[in-house]
């Protein structure tokens, strides 16, 4: 037994007729005859019998009648939710980032490609490195942004590509003395109260001590990375950060730091053994080319 042979004998329920169900389901008689023998042998009982130039369906045909249709329907359902789940997962896009790229990174690739496709939705998950690395792994997120990728050799089947180098700066009140400066050196810091954010952000490209012979003082570490300049706007102190689109200069300063701190670092990683969908394919690429890096 198979589908054809179900639609077969629903058509000819319908038709009543061999010759007219043949040419509905552009199929030979005999062909469509040799069908219904078999479903009826299959099931052991007489779907149909003669009547003159028709036929009419029997009192076993009118039962497994209802059964065919109802099979038929939910085939067809399930045909249809299949196409809504694919076309559905064409249009979707997971990502996985820690809490800094989540912040700085992140919004801004997502905003210009949304101006190109504005269909498209988003499935976001901050969390840490590791996590990122595991759940492309396993094929649990598309797209994972990070800093870090000095552990990727333990997962082959992730690709990784540089996608951003952000310069690091000093970020001051308007109101300090050193606001109206364009460089800065570490060493003239001495004195200055940082604010100070390293919790799941991975800032290995700055190292203070190459530079400079005293421990920063910090006045605050806030809990979240997007509190940093406005922190320091509000006058608690300054801070080095990258220097990304987010940095709103109306209430805060930038300053090119002398030194060369090195920078900070975005990484795109996705797993390379899996299928991917057309749109997905365009938003990595569109990521590659952001930056032109």
């Amino acid at each position: 037994m198979n589908l054809q042979h179900l639609e077969y004998f629903i058509t000819i329920s319908k038709t009543k007729n061999f010759t007219t169900a043949s040419n509905i389901l552009s199929v030979t008689q005999p062909a469509l005859s040799k069908a219904i023998s078999k479903l009826e042998k299959e099931l052991d009982v007489p779907l149909f019998e003669k009547n003159g130039r028709n036929i009419e369906i029997t009192r076993f045909g009118e039962v497994f009648l209802n059964y065919a249709k109802l099979a038929l329907n939910d085939i067809e359902k399930g045909i249809e939710e299949l196409k809504y789940m694919k076309d559905d997962k064409e249009k979707n896009i997971s990502l996985s980032y820690t809490e800094c790229i989540g912040t700085s990174f992140v919004p801004f690739i997502i905003s210009s490609f949304l101006e190109i496709h504005s269909d498209i939705k988003f499935k976001f998950n901050n969390t840490s490195i590791e996590n990122i690395f595991d759940d492309l792994k396993i094929g649990k997120t598309d797209l994972g942004f990070f800093d870090d990728n000095s552990s990727i050799e333990k997962y082959p089947e992730i690709q990784t590509a540089l996608v951003s180098k952000e310069k690091y700066v000093l970020v001051t009140p308007k109101s300090h003395h050193l606001s109206n400066r364009t460089e800065v050196s570490l060493s003239e810091l001495k004195d200055e109260l940082f604010v100070v954010y390293d919790k799941g952000c991975s800032n290995k490209g700055i190292s203070y001590t190459k530079f400079i012979d005293f421990t920063p003082k910090v006045s605050v570490r806030p809990s979240e990375a997007s509190m940093l300049v406005g922190l320091v706007a509000a006058g608690a102190g300054i801070t080095i950060v990258p220097n990304t689109p987010m940095i709103n200069t109306n209430k805060i300063s930038t300053l090119d730091i002398k030194e060369d701190i090195g920078h900070k670092c975005i990484y795109m990683g996705w797993n390379k053994n899996n299928i991917t969908s057309q749109i997905m394919n365009k938003f990595k690429n569109h990521i590659l080319n952001f930056n032109n890096i």
